[in-house]
């Protein structure tokens, strides 16, 4: 991918905005495909160890737990 400079006439506010909203899209579409193989490595593990009901909620409040530390510490 070639960088153009910030003067250059294709970086108008609204193809910068554009440009802006593009990756705060994929940004998302990546954290949604990571969240998602993770809540799916949960179910198979659940699944494999034939957890009980209040076993399986306790892993994902922990998931749930681990995910909020990791937000707040990019924040």
């Amino acid at each position: 991918m070639r960088k153009q400079p910030l003067n250059s006439p294709n970086h108008s506010p609204e193809a910068l905005a554009l440009q802006l909203a593009q990756a705060r899209n994929n940004e998302r579409l990546r954290c949604a495909g990571v969240i998602s193989a993770r809540l799916d490595a949960l179910a198979a593990f659940t699944s494999s160890q034939r957890l009980e009901w209040h076993d399986a909620a306790e892993l994902l409040r922990q998931e749930a737990s681990h995910i909020d530390n990791q937000t707040q510490e990019l924040h």
